[in-house]
């Protein structure tokens, strides 16, 4: 489902520590020097203390949207956020002192966020690209050509640092084409279809989650309404917020997807309070701050609810005779169960093997002929999320028989042959 920058992150975490405390602690670092530039960018405008009780009130908006952590879009805050602090300072630049070219260096921090959004989830660089893509067509306008061709070329170094690396490594190891499917074809194809579960989550949430961009859209119209005119930072302004906000609108269903658009909450309150329109501040901060102690209780029952499901298994799993988890696929089930057991599973399609047949049709088909091609020994079924009909069912009926079954657990142990 994720590029494998991710799985880099977490290889560095548990080289550190053997332990999720590893990943924790690459989590803290990125974070702290999230939150610094943050700092940094409202210091371009206020005093440290009004700067401080900004950034204050952006984590409010975080943590309502952080759900659990260890997430792409969380590795690439602070380069995306550094990014987006560069361009706010470009078009400072631009409308004070009118010097249009713009820093070559600064091209490579954006191909380098891109690089890491394309190794990691492509739809995370959407606000950044847009931004981008003004301040090129602004230099094109301009006929700054050599100074476009200089950043175009930075752009690409920032980009070749990040992503050459990783296509090295997985054609070394003949998985290049496994590296493309898993990190393109299958996550957009199933992000695509996501958008049903905007009625499920409710318009609260969904608002909630993307409030920095309905912020910034509404800002940004507004000045447009009062200027008659678009300008280079209304365009930056509107284009970084609104397209992201259609991913949002297309893929719903998840409140993470909103960290991409956290570093414009700075645009937002730049804007807002350059006006003084304190009780816009305000209003903004009661709707953060409430979605974020409701979110302390959502967050409390997913952390007790997850870590029940991988003990019940566990617990079942002890309560059967020994197998062999070399050949071992939990089907239905927490991926979690893999670490916790130390195990690696036996079959590519780990998780998500039901949903993903729900949102893609043709990876049904898939499915059925990866596990008939492994044909792993043990099969672990939670029939909790679908009690008939499993894409499997037919393979589990055919080639294997059922040894143990806890109907309150709705858990099912199934073995290879008779």
């Amino acid at each position: 489902m994720k590029g494998p920058f991710i799985f880099l992150i977490n290889a560095f975490g548990y080289a550190l520590t053997d332990s999720k405390v590893g990943v924790y602690l690459i989590q803290c670092v990125s974070l702290f020097f999230t939150i610094s530039i943050i700092y940094k960018s409202f210091a371009l405008y206020f005093s440290r203390k009004r700067s401080f009780l900004l950034t204050f009130l952006s984590l409010a908006g975080l943590a309502y949207i952080y759900e659990g952590g260890n997430l792409t879009e969380e590795y690439i805050l602070f380069p995306l956020s550094l990014s987006f602090y560069h361009i706010l300072k470009w078009i400072d630049v631009y409308e004070s002192s009118h010097i249009i070219k713009h820093p070559p260096i600064h091209a490579v921090i954006y191909g380098i966020v891109l690089g890491l959004c394309l190794m990691s989830r492509l739809t995370n660089a959407l606000g950044l690209c847009a931004a981008v893509g003004v301040i090129a067509l602004t230099l094109l306008w301009h006929k700054e050509y050599m100074n476009l061709t200089v950043n175009i070329v930075m752009f690409l170094l920032g980009f070749g640092i990040v992503t050459i690396p990783f296509l090295v490594y997985f054609h070394h190891h003949a998985a290049l084409q496994d590296m493309w499917n898993a990190t393109f074809l299958f996550p957009l194809r199933y992000a695509s279809n996501s958008h049903v579960d905007l009625e499920e989550t409710g318009i609260h949430y969904f608002v909630l989650s993307y409030i920095n961009s309905i912020m910034l859209i509404m800002v940004s119209l507004y000045m447009i309404y009062r200027r008659k005119s678009f300008t280079v930072r209304t365009s930056i302004y509107f284009l970084s917020a609104f397209i992201p906000f259609i991913w949002f609108c297309q893929s719903n269903g998840y409140g993470h997807y909103g960290m991409i658009v956290y570093p414009l909450f700075v645009y937002v309150m730049k804007e807002v309070m350059s006006k003084n329109q304190w009780f816009f501040l305000v209003a903004c901060s009661l709707l953060i701050t409430i979605g974020a102690l409701s979110k302390v209780r959502f967050m409390y029952v997913m952390y007790h609810w997850q870590n029940r499901e991988i003990a019940e298994c566990r617990e079942f799993l002890d309560s059967v005779p020994p197998l062999d988890y070399s050949s071992f696929v939990a089907y239905n089930c927490d991926p979690n169960l893999y670490l916790y057991l130390d195990i690696c599973p036996a079959v590519p399609v780990f998780s998500l093997q039901e949903m993903g047949g729900d949102r893609i049709p043709e990876w049904k088909d898939y499915l059925y002929t990866l596990f008939l091609k492994k044909q792993p020994e043990w099969i672990l079924v939670n029939r909790g999320i679908k009690k008939e009909g499993l894409i499997i069912q037919p393979l589990l009926d055919l080639n294997y028989q059922m040894i143990s079954c806890d109907k309150e657990k709705q858990m099912e142990l199934y073995k290879r042959g008779t």
